[in-house]
């Protein structure tokens, strides 16, 4: 994180100062004074050597970067650094000693006009036109940074950008050549009159403006989705199917129509008046008219059926089974398994329960503005097994809420100090959701604790925690579990001391007291908490499939909208990769995220093993998760079985990201998706 901060500060800076540096070099020539003539030529190189000092902290910066993978250093090592280093080599050969004479011939305080040697000297190419080059390069290398970010680099990509980098310096060169000349036949500093001089800067102001005007137009226009389009079919896949072979329909692949079920149970969504906790009163759109959504429960290996209803959401709602490998047609992903269902209609999902453990759901349709106004809730999947001893099982959901006086930090319910009681001696267990987009921080006080799950599987032999600091990626789950003492205990977003009318959790005996202040302890590392035990994946397992997800953000347009857009592989959706699989292949993938924003990866219908975290494998409990947060300048190696045939969604959980075309799919060979996106279809792209 630090390498890629320092790189893109030092890339921002570097134009400002070679600017500054040009600037006056371009300017020594014209002053009307020796000593105003040296006086700029010192400026200039003065910030010259600031700009060559932070080219050698932007060098050192790439090879840190380069030591994290080649994937977070090759855009700079091919285009960056060298349209800097030669005009660098340059000013130490030319530009210095043109300045050695200059100096040679001016007087810092003398207020004598200078000789016309000495503006010739300033004049020269070989003085100022190096450091103009420079500028020019640093300038490219700003908009490679925030325009260009491809990877894997392209050849066309490096050729593209360096035949424009040529033809700058070029123009540049003919530019200066032509007014050296113009100075050494006419001995006038002057290039014109004061018209002439305004009206070839208005040109250029004009030129400019009316060349950004148009790639806006266009890129803009360029970058809207079809008003009609497949979500799987898209150009960019890995692999290809061709549509004749593409045999069964995600509509097929169903959980059991038949039979009674376990558990049934009713969502009906709908728009809903809450009233925060600051007596504002806001619109939300909720299951049940509750925010969270009904907590549903089952026991492993049932078979549940839900019955969605829409009473007045406008825009239509699904239900997505965060975290339960469901099968496709299950999934809820509007425009991908089905079509979202509009008002006043329903939709029954059925599925077999099959694996225990902390899950959610929410709606899949426009999810990054469906989630935050409230269509979430809590799924759990209880063992059909007998607890050993007296249980307090809780769910707590963590979500931001927007209010018309800025964001309210939820813990459950609305950012309120909520209470619960267990006697002492009960095993708790708190099954922590993150609804919201951001990792979130979880400390508990007042006892050890154990992590005993994460994203619903198992830690193997969890070791006791005191004052560690649970980070939950945004749409992961983590399960708590410890015996309650005598004394209460603190579930809260934030350290320091528990207050009543804070955003905290209190477990007590007698439903009174306060626990002692959270604190900032160690981060808990998931990579080497419990033991290791065998698993499907180790260092010699061949896999059929090997993948590379590399993450970044940019400046560009996304369906008509110029914005942040956060990319995968350097593309958005539609352009976002596919990933081709056959049912029972082992696939292997790789992240890397170059950016500076987290991307909670999300894997629809798998759960992924994490094999190493930034080059060191895993040495604690099998690292099980179905989504995983990649924070800026971290790489991970992730592995998972291709059990369950369909087209799934893999994109980051921070729904901001997603809804600007951080998606990739997930493609089973034979598998077609029936379903179509876009403004003339009621299914809207996340």
């Amino acid at each position: 994180m630090l390498g890629l901060l320092l790189h893109f500060a030092v890339t921002l800076l570097l134009p400002l100062f070679s600017g500054i540096a040009a600037w006056y070099a371009s300017r020594t020539y014209r002053a009307p004074t020796k000593g105003k003539l040296y006086s700029r030529m010192r400026s200039s190189l003065i910030w010259m050597g600031i700009g060559g000092l932070l080219l050698i902290v932007k060098a050192a910066a790439v090879v840190v970067l380069a030591a994290s993978g080649a994937e977070f250093a090759e855009d700079k090592w091919a285009m960056q650094l060298p349209m800097l280093a030669i005009p660098a080599a340059a000013i130490a050969l030319f530009s210095i000693p043109a300045a050695r004479t200059i100096r040679g011939g001016a007087v810092q305080a003398s207020k004598e006009p200078p000789s016309a040697r000495d503006r010739r000297a300033a004049a020269a190419p070989g003085w100022v036109f190096p450091v103009q080059v420079l500028f020019t390069g640093s300038l490219l290398a700003v908009v490679q940074q925030l325009f260009i970010a491809p990877w894997p680099l392209r050849i066309g990509t490096v050729v593209a950008v360096w035949s424009v980098y040529a033809a700058v310096v070029y123009l540049l060169w003919i530019r200066q050549k032509s007014r050296y000349r113009r100075f050494v036949a006419t001995g006038s500093p002057e290039t014109g009159t004061p018209a002439v001089r305004v009206f070839r800067k208005a040109g250029v102001f004009l030129t400019v403006a009316l060349t950004a005007a148009v790639w806006f137009t266009l890129g803009g226009q360029a970058s809207r989705l079809p008003d009609r389009m497949s979500m799987a079919g898209h150009e960019h896949a890995h692999a290809g199917d061709t549509a004749a072979s593409q045999s069964v329909s995600v509509a097929e692949l169903t959980g059991p129509r038949t039979g009674t079920p376990d558990r049934s149970f009713t969502l009906e969504a709908k728009k809903t008046t809450m009233t925060l906790p600051s007596g504002e009163k806001k619109e939300a759109w909720t299951y049940n008219g509750q925010l969270p959504g009904p907590e549903l429960r089952v026991k492993q290996g049932d078979l549940v059926e839900v019955t969605l209803i829409n009473t007045d959401i406008d825009a239509g709602v699904t239900i997505h089974w965060h975290g339960v490998d469901v099968p496709n047609a299950e999934d809820g992903v509007a425009g991908m398994t089905q079509d979202a269902v509009m008002p006043q209609e329903k939709y029954v999902y059925r599925f077999i329960a099959e694996q225990a453990g902390t899950n959610w759901y929410h709606s899949h349709q426009q999810s990054s503005k469906q989630v935050q106004m409230g269509l979430y809730g809590v799924f759990i999947v209880e063992p059909d097994t007998t607890l050993p001893r007296q249980t307090a099982d809780l769910a707590v959901v963590l979500h931001d809420w927007q209010a018309e006086n800025g964001t309210s930090v939820s813990l459950g319910q609305l950012n309120r100090l909520q209470r619960k009681t267990a006697e002492p001696g009960t095993l708790v267990r708190l099954r922590l959701v993150n609804a919201g987009n951001s990792r979130a921080p979880i400390y508990i006080s007042g006892v050890p604790f154990q992590v005993a799950a994460i994203d619903g599987t198992d830690i193997h032999e969890p070791a006791d925690l005191s004052d560690s600091r649970l980070e939950l990626a945004a749409g992961g789950r983590t399960d708590v579990t410890f015996v309650m003492p005598d004394t209460a205990v603190g579930l809260s977003r934030q350290t320091g001391p528990f207050v009543q009318d804070g955003n905290v959790l209190v477990i007590s005996p007698s439903n009174g007291g306060m626990p002692p202040d959270a604190v900032k302890g160690s981060v808990f590392d998931p990579a080497s908490y419990g033991t290791p035990m065998r698993t499907k994946f180790g260092p010699g397992t061949r896999y059929d499939r090997n993948y590379k997800l590399v993450f970044d953000n940019r400046l560009g347009f996304y369906n008509g909208t110029f914005t942040f857009v956060q990319t995968i592989n350097g593309r958005v959706f539609p352009d976002a990769p596919m990933f081709k699989v056959r049912e029972g292949d082992l696939v292997k993938m790789s992240f890397a995220n170059r950016g500076f924003d987290d991307h909670p990866m999300h894997l629809h219908g798998h759960h992924i093993q994490v094999l190493s975290r930034n080059g060191k494998a895993v040495a604690g409990s099998p690292w099980i998760a179905d989504t995983l947060n990649v924070a800026p300048g971290e790489t991970y190696e992730v592995a998972f079985v291709a059990d369950n045939p369909g087209i799934w969604m893999d994109h980051c959980h921070n729904l901001d990201h997603a809804a600007v075309g951080m998606s990739a799919h997930l493609v089973y060979e034979g598998v077609y998706s029936p379903f179509e996106i876009g403004s003339e279809t009621v299914n809207l792209p996340e």
